[in-house]
Order: C-alpha cells, then sequence, then structure tokens
C-alpha cells in the first residue's frame, strides 16, 4: 500500500523513527487504546494554546479525539460547542457517550450544545469577521452563564461545500488565531488529511500552535505568529522559517544524545566501579565484625559503617532498576490486584515483621506503568522504614474516586516525609540545600506519572501517601 506523507515535517519524523506507523488504522487494538488514555492525560496535564488542530486520517482517530478534548472541556467547567459536518449528530453522540460524557443531561442542562457547521457559517456569511464576532459572542455568554469559558470542536470539511479558496479559510483561522488571546475560548480545528492536500496542511500548521497527531499533543514548531502570517504575502519568511525551526530541533536532539551518553557514563561508574570498590570495603569490615576483641564503641562504629555501605548498595540498585526499566516503561490497562500482590511478595521478603493490611477494591482496572507494582513496593518499605517498631505496619486502601479516578493510599503510623522532600518531588527538582533522600520515592513518582497519574501528600494526622491512577474507559 503506498503510504501517503502529507507534509514534509512528518516526512521526516517517519525518517528518524522507521518503526511508526503511518496510519492510526495500522496500529494494534491495545496500541490505540493507550494512546487515547495518553491524550487524555495530556490534555489534563498541559496548558493548552487557545487554538489548537487535530490532524487525522481515520474516522476512529478522529471521534475518539474529538470526545476526549470535549470531555476535557466540560470536566474543566467549560460551556462546549461541537460543529458537526462530515458525521452526523448522532455519530458524534455516541463517540461521546463512549467517554462516559451524559450527552442528554449536559444538553438540557446547557454545558452541550451540537450544532452544523454549515449551518454556522453561512450565517456568518462565510465572513471571517462575522463568524469571529459570533464565536465571541458565544464566548462571554459562556462566561455570562457561569461557565469558566468555552471550548469549541469543528470539523472542517465544511468548506468543500463553498466555493471559497482554501487561502479565504486559513485566512480566517489566521485572524481568528489573532482574537483567541482576548477571548475565554480553546477551539480545536478538524482536519481529515485524506481530503487537505500538503499545501494546505501546511498552511494549517503554521496557523495553529498546538497540534494533535497521532492521540499526541504536540507543541507545533511550524507555528507563525498570526502578525507575522499576515505581514508575509511571499510565503518565502514561512520556508525560511521552517528551515531554522527544524534546525533548532535537530540542535536540540544532538544536546539530548550527549546528555544521555553523559549519564551512562555516571551511570556505568555508579553500578560498576563503585560498586566493585564498596564490594571491598564491605568485605574488609565483615572480616572485622568476626573479631571478638572489639570493645563496644568499636562495634557500634563497625556496625554503623556497615549500615552506611549498604545504604549506598540499595542505591546503586534502585539507579540502576531506573535506567533499565524506566527509560524503557510501557504504559498498560490492567487490574490492581496482581500489582499490589506483587508488591506485598516483595515486602515481605525485605521486611517479613511488618504486617501489611489491604482494603477496599482490588479488581478495578486502570491505566498504568508496567511497573507499578515496584512503586507500590517502595512506598510500602519507605513507610516500614519510618516507624520505629519492633513490628511496624502499614495500610494500602484502595477506593474509587468518581467518575474516572482510582485511589490507592499508604497510611502508617511513623514519621510522615519530611516537608523539603515533599516540596522536592512536587517540583521535580532537586538542589545542594532541597533533595529527597534516597531514589525510592523518586522511582514510585516516576512510575506514577509516566502513566498520568499523580503522587501526593495530604496534609492529615496521620501520615499518607496517595496515588490517582486514571480508571479504565469501558
Amino acid at each position: 500500500m503506498r503510504r501517503q506523507l502529507f507534509y514534509r515535517g512528518f516526512r521526516i519524523f517517519e525518517r528518524v523513527n522507521p518503526d511508526y506507523p503511518s496510519d492510526e488504522r495500522e496500529q494494534s487494538g491495545s496500541e490505540t487504546i493507550q494512546t487515547v488514555d495518553t491524550l487524555r492525560g495530556e490534555l489534563e496535564r498541559n496548558d493548552l494554546a487557545r487554538h489548537l488542530a487535530l490532524f487525522y486520517r481515520s474516522p476512529q482517530n478522529q471521534l475518539e479525539v474529538a470526545a476526549t478534548f470535549v470531555k476535557q472541556g466540560l470536566r474543566s467547567g467549560n460551556r462546549c460547542l461541537y460543529f458537526v459536518d462530515t458525521n452526523t449528530r448522532s455519530t458524534i453522540e455516541r463517540a461521546f457517550r463512549r467517554v462516559d460524557i451524559d450527552v442528554e443531561r449536559r444538553v438540557a442542562d446547557g454545558d452541550l450544545l451540537i450544532e452544523n457547521a454549515q449551518d454556522a457559517y453561512r450565517e456568518a456569511n462565510f465572513d471571517p469577521d462575522e463568524l469571529i464576532s459570533l464565536l465571541a459572542d458565544a464566548c462571554h455568554g459562556s462566561v455570562t452563564d457561569e461557565y469558566d469559558g468555552l471550548w469549541v470542536a469543528g470539523e472542517l470539511s465544511w468548506c468543500f461545500h463553498t466555493n471559497l479558496s482554501y487561502d479565504h479559510v486559513i485566512g480566517f483561522e489566521a485572524d481568528f488565531d489573532a482574537a483567541c488571546p482576548d477571548l475565554p475560548v480553546t477551539a480545536l480545528c478538524q482536519y481529515d488529511l485524506n481530503q487537505f492536500n500538503d499545501e494546505s496542511v501546511a498552511k494549517a500548521l503554521w496557523t495553529h500552535e498546538q497540534i494533535v497527531y497521532r492521540y499526541r499533543l504536540c507543541e507545533n514548531p511550524y507555528y507563525i505568529a498570526p502578525d507575522e502570517y499576515r505581514s508575509d504575502g511571499s510565503g518565502l519568511l514561512n520556508g525560511q522559517l521552517m528551515l531554522e525551526q527544524m534546525y533548532d530541533l535537530a540542535h536540540a536532539r544532538s544536546q539530548v544524545t550527549r546528555r544521555e551518553q553523559r549519564l551512562s557514563v555516571v551511570n556505568r561508574i555508579l553500578r560498576h566501579d563503585i560498586r566493585n570498590d564498596l564490594n571491598v570495603v564491605r568485605g574488609i569490615l565483615n572480616l572485622f565484625a568476626e573479631r571478638t576483641d572489639l570493645d563496644d564503641t568499636s562495634e557500634d562504629r563497625l556496625d554503623t559503617a556497615i549500615r552506611h555501605v549498604d545504604g549506598i548498595f540499595d542505591v546503586a540498585d534502585k539507579a540502576r532498576y531506573v535506567e533499565r526499566t524506566i527509560s524503557r516503561s510501557t504504559v498498560e490497562r490492567g487490574t490492581l490486584a496482581p500489582f499490589i500482590e506483587r508488591a506485598l511478595d516483595r515486602v515481605t521478603t525485605t521486611h517479613p515483621d511488618a504486617t501489611v493490611s489491604v482494603e477496599g477494591i482490588h479488581d478495578v482496572e486502570v491505566v498504568t506503568d508496567a511497573n507499578l507494582g515496584v512503586a507500590l513496593a517502595e512506598l510500602l518499605e519507605y513507610a516500614i522504614d519510618a516507624q520505629d517498631a519492633d513490628e511496624p505496619r502499614v495500610e494500602l486502601t484502595v477506593s474509587d474516586r468518581p467518575p474516572e479516578r482510582v485511589q490507592i493510599e499508604v497510611q502508617y503510623p511513623g514519621q510522615p516525609i519530611p516537608r523539603t522532600d515533599q516540596q522536592v518531588l512536587n517540583e521535580g527538582i532537586e538542589t545542594p540545600l532541597n533533595h529527597c533522600r534516597g531514589l525510592g520515592l523518586w522511582l514510585a513518582k516516576w512510575v506514577v506519572e509516566n502513566a498520568h497519574g499523580t503522587l501526593d501528600f495530604p496534609e492529615t494526622d496521620e501520615p499518607r501517601i496517595r496515588i490517582e491512577l486514571y480508571r479504565c474507559l469501558a
């Protein structure tokens, strides 16, 4: 089958990523599920531009992304307006229901409006200024009705039913982009790559700051601010900008490669060289520990030295795990029970005197990193080590957080995580003065966030560590 590539930027991406599928329909079912869930997390966690574009080839891709976009708009307190054209209203409503949008209630309450695209554009006489004025009125009306703003998703296929040139349409896109910063609006324009040619796609890219492509939210390096777009009539400047931006991207990739090479050297030294030297030190210390002529002070000092050496071994092991596993981690769907079981098996081995009780729902299906069991074990071990008790105890509770979250909470009667450690973990940056002790909590945080979950520390009387993950959609 001939691979249709509609934009040279996409061609370059596929040349440097030869294993990446050229069409969403070539992906397996499990990969498609993963990417939809990934997009859902990206829309929630990222600051969205006012003006986005979706580029798609398959109807499934278009419907899933559009429904996910609208659901996020509703969840974040906005009114949502959807313009249908290629699809029928019933098709759109079914797509919305598949992501658990209560269409009938939302429409009745005025939260969701589904309009015919051709009617809307005809009402504005296909005049960009009139259409922008109508959208501005809708935005201000949404705020008056106590919504945070208006989220708009429109199918761009309507332009094929008119006598307008695409330059006329893209002129509207540029004018709308210029008006967006002054409006409480977030708009998703949808482009079917089977209908728009290479030149049209290029122009669409110039006028959208963020794009959704293959279920991924992408910062658009080819975006041109409205004043620059309007000031350039020849297109030569735009081509030069693309070249400069692609050069910047290549330079950035080169820097990332060099940084990864340096980190690889540091990790090898930590894993191999320092570990070998520590083995020698620990062997000598153990020989001294076998002596019977040591006084109490010397024995205490020797025990302290052995304990610190073992602690460094533990850090080295976690660093090795991070490099080998987290760098190649995958997001998957699965029930919580097997992950909890693996965590309990490890804790039983490392802390046989501890008691870990598990309560709540275990058979719930979530979107998670394949290493969730390791993350849970790290949190349980942290909770155990934080207790000054011969028989430490920890409670792990799983609870439902409607409509689409699952909460895992670790509670223990010991010392809470220090505020400085919490701050560092929340900010994601360490400094010489503010840093988190060890890698265990970092490891747990990275595993959870890889699946767009959260790890935080609720302020309560008893120490708690809380994870929230996405529940799988039906």
